[in-house]
């Protein structure tokens, strides 16, 4: 291992073979050290820091030190977790809860209060159907969903998909896009008798006095519910397809005349 003095290597023995070390390899472990020395200092603030918060969890009163570490160690996971140290308060998502979840954007809500109604749906039914293409059967889904607020509002949607969460999906949009607006009399029912035909589906819906509650099955009464109707009676007098009845409850609502009900002064 010749060369000039500069580069001449030094030997050490330990117990083993013979290492031989330069002025230029010194240099070269140089960060290497100094990558170690970082990496030993973070383990210890990590660890302090761990110490810190087991410390303020337990409410037990230390000395003043501790309770500047404590601190300290809390800012430091606040800011990398970018979440504060009450993650694990019960409340934290209240706010997502309340009125659907929904915020405002720039500027506050939008519209009246910033919300719309709030629907409750219902699943009318899920069938499962198939559509004959040139290389076979395609199969899938389709939802029969119907929402209302129960004061006034009702929507019908109906839509197919592959799988069943989709098409349940998809109907509900569609329902609340094509919602209505239903009179509801001071004894929550219906303003007159109600007879209408929609396919093969016959359906009669007639007001009831307070207290008599709903009287109907099937789509009827559930439709009538979701509505906002709590005395009513109904009675499908036709077919049994849960489809056609929804529709033709959907079709009597559409013929209601609100402002000659309001004019009669039966809302």
């Amino acid at each position: 291992l010749g060369g000039t003095s500069h580069t001449r290597p030094i030997l050490y023995e330990s117990g083993g073979p013979q290492v031989a070390y330069t002025p230029h390899s010194r240099l070269t472990m140089k960060p290497y050290r100094i990558a170690v020395a970082f990496s030993l200092l973070v383990n210890v603030i990590l660890l302090v820091t761990m110490v810190g918060m087991s410390s303020s969890r337990s409410n037990s009163l230390g000395s003043a030190p501790s309770a500047i570490t404590s601190r300290a160690g809390s800012q430091m996971i606040s800011r990398i977790a970018g979440s504060s140290m009450n993650l694990d308060r019960p409340d934290m998502c209240a706010w997502a809860e309340e009125d659907g979840g929904r915020r405002g954007g720039r500027g506050g809500p939008r519209g009246r209060g910033g919300r719309g109604p709030r629907f409750e749906e219902k699943v009318l039914q899920v069938r499962r159907i198939t559509k004959v293409v040139k290389g076979g059967k395609n199969m899938g889904f389709r939802a029969l969903v119907a929402v209302g607020d129960k004061n006034g509002r009702i929507g019908l949607g109906c839509a197919s998909a592959k799988e069943v969460m989709v098409a349940v999906e998809k109907a509900s949009i569609e329902a609340k896009k094509t919602a209505i607006t239903v009179p509801i009399t001071k004894d929550y029912t219906l303003p007159h008798r109600l007879d209408v035909e929609w396919g093969a589906a016959q359906v009669m819906m007639k007001p009831a006095s307070e207290g008599t509650g709903l009287v109907a099955g099937g789509a009827v009464r559930t439709i009538l519910e979701l509505a906002g109707y709590q005395n009513a009676r109904g009675k499908q007098l036709g077919t049994d397809n849960t489809l056609n009845n929804a529709k033709a409850v959907l079709e009597a609502f559409k013929s209601f005349d609100i402002e000659k009900i309001k004019a009669n002064g039966l809302v």
